[in-house]
């Protein structure tokens, strides 16, 4: 989600407050209907009822336009499925004069709930990269590096996953900005964020980890798997031409360090791995990728 602009991200906080909204007064329509034995809307019965409400309608579109498969949305997505699917086992209750439980009117509850909190979490994420991200580049800043890779090392250590992290370096940064002024020097960041993010997941993060330098987080990612994404983005970087205002145009290249998070050692000793094999991609000649040893 980090590769939308802020306005794109408090649009989407906008419509998941507006589409809450009118989801809590659909649940308060459901209770009633079933407390005074109103006539249900034939919508609610069908078997695709959560794509048509309003907040159905918001999720489709977003899934399509935005977050995809982020773990957080694909589980408010399913919570809210299932909060459908209950509301009209409970409304054909009532409509062929079958029993209700008070333990069936409580699941229905506490899964409208259990939505309720995911949907906060996601609107909650949302929120903190809009308030944690460099306004430049789009990247996170650093307020919150060190401690999600704390909560992505905690799962290594208890073997739930595999992380890898990458450091990039745009090469010869200082000479573009003496050549051809900071304001191209902020297109030259600004593309390289932006290029890298098209290549990555939702759920993956970058930071702008100093000027010109950017970490990258990838959770569930091997160090092999994460060398073979490093060297397709290079070459991305590499491919395209940065246009001047002036009319001139030249490209760009970047350098490349990737290691494992790993279990073994501290965060902090697993970014000085990953700095020193930066370090080796640059001192071999830039524009490349090296890993840790």
């Amino acid at each position: 989600m980090a590769r939308y602009s802020n306005e794109q991200l408090l649009n989407s906080i906008a419509q998941i407050d507006h589409a809450l909204e009118k989801h809590e007064q659909w649940h308060n329509g459901i209770m009633r209907s079933l407390i005074a034995r109103m006539e249900p809307d034939p919508a609610d019965l069908s078997t695709d009822a959560h794509r048509h409400c309003a907040f159905g309608e918001w999720y489709e579109a977003a899934r399509m336009r935005m977050m995809g498969e982020h773990p957080s949305f694909v589980a408010l997505g399913e919570a809210h499925q299932l909060m459908h699917c209950m509301a009209a086992k409970l409304l054909r209750r009532m409509v062929e004069n079958s029993p209700i439980l008070p333990e069936e009117i409580d699941e229905f509850t506490n899964v409208r709930d259990r939505m309720k909190l995911q949907l906060q979490s996601l609107r909650q994420e949302l929120t903190d990269v809009v308030q944690n991200s460099d306004p430049l580049t789009g990247a996170r800043n650093r307020v919150t590096m060190l401690s999600y890779l704390r909560l992505q090392h905690s799962l290594v250590q208890r073997g739930a996953q595999q992380c890898a992290i990458a450091l990039v370096d745009v090469d010869y940064f200082k000479e573009v900005n003496d050549r051809y002024g900071h304001q191209t020097g902020d297109t030259v960041l600004a593309y390289t964020v932006q290029t890298i993010e098209s290549m990555i997941r939702p759920y993956d993060r970058i930071y702008r980890y100093g000027g010109e330098e950017f970490l990258l987080c990838m959770p569930n990612v091997t160090v092999d798997d994460a060398v073979h994404l490093a060297k397709r983005q290079r070459k991305a970087i590499a491919s395209n031409e940065i246009e001047t205002e002036d009319g001139r145009a030249f490209a760009i290249t970047a350098s490349f360090g990737v290691a494992p998070l790993s279990a073994s050692c501290s965060v902090e000793e697993s970014i000085d791995k990953v700095d020193k094999a930066l370090y080796l991609a640059k001192s071999r000649g830039r524009n490349r990728v090296e890993v840790a040893s």
